[in-house]
């Protein structure tokens, strides 16, 4: 899954533009320039019936977009789900990288990290909290 939601959100429009490759999971390389997004699979929860697993995922999955403004942060978090709309990952069901996926905005935050040095002295960061569903398609 995690190769897979990485590959769609480098394809989205605007944002190899934006970021170039640096999309990553669970990591941001000492260094790398901004702005940058890193990815965060807080929980995933396999979901059951009666008889079995489903073969549905949950996952809960921050997106940390990092950027030297406050605008370019926040801009490239609304490239990927605009507030208030189904865009996006906001909303998005389709199938891709071998999976299904069912992808939901359930918060989003902006904040100002000092401790992150830059040559500015302050990094900015808006933060996605996706409700991510998945499905390994057969064969897959």
């Amino acid at each position: 899954m995690e190769e897979a939601l990485r590959a769609y959100i480098l394809a989205m429009a605007g944002i190899s533009t934006a970021v170039a490759t640096r999309v990553d999971w669970g990591l941001s390389p000492q260094g790398r320039p901004y702005p940058s997004v890193v990815l965060w699979n807080i929980s995933a929860i396999q979901k059951m019936n009666l008889a079995a697993p489903s073969g549905w995922v949950r996952s809960h999955v921050q997106i940390d977009t990092w950027g030297t403004t406050f605008k370019q942060a926040r801009d490239i978090a609304d490239i990927m789900a605009p507030s208030g709309r189904k865009a996006g990952l906001n909303g998005l069901r389709a199938t891709f990288g071998g999976y299904r996926f069912r992808i939901f905005v359930i918060d989003r935050d902006a904040s100002t990290d000092e401790d992150q040095a830059v040559s500015s002295g302050v990094v900015h960061r808006a933060r996605l909290d996706l409700d991510v569903w998945h499905s390994k398609l057969s064969g897959a």
